[in-house]
């Protein structure tokens, strides 16, 4: 294969990581922590992807030289860091749960 397909495939295994970052992030103040979003799951879902984003880009390049010696296989194996995805995610369903006020979800 051209080094242009193994590139496009690393980009696209990049977003879809960071994708699941978000999608687990929402599952988890959606069904773990029974907290009502925005939009339901899909709506914290949204932001969860966006936050991972952020996380990856900035909160990664303030925390590189921390987590190459320590979890080195987690940043560079999946081509993302994950570390950095994952506060990225959890940082921004948090502060869209404070805007809802911290409410808890209704019981259907």
């Amino acid at each position: 294969m051209s080094d242009k397909v193994v590139d496009f495939f690393r980009k696209l295994l990049e977003f879809a990581i960071i994708i699941g970052i978000g999608a687990v992030a929402s599952w988890f103040f959606y069904s773990i922590k029974r907290r009502d979003l925005f939009g339901g799951y899909i709506g914290g879902m949204v932001v969860g992807v966006v936050g991972a984003l952020i996380g990856a880009l900035v909160i990664d390049k303030l925390l590189l030289d921390i987590t190459i010696r320590v979890l080195r296989f987690l940043v560079y194996d999946a081509g993302v860091d994950i570390i950095a995805g994952v506060i990225g995610a959890y940082a921004a369903i948090y502060i869209m749960n404070r805007l809802n006020h911290d409410k808890t979800r209704k019981k259907y």
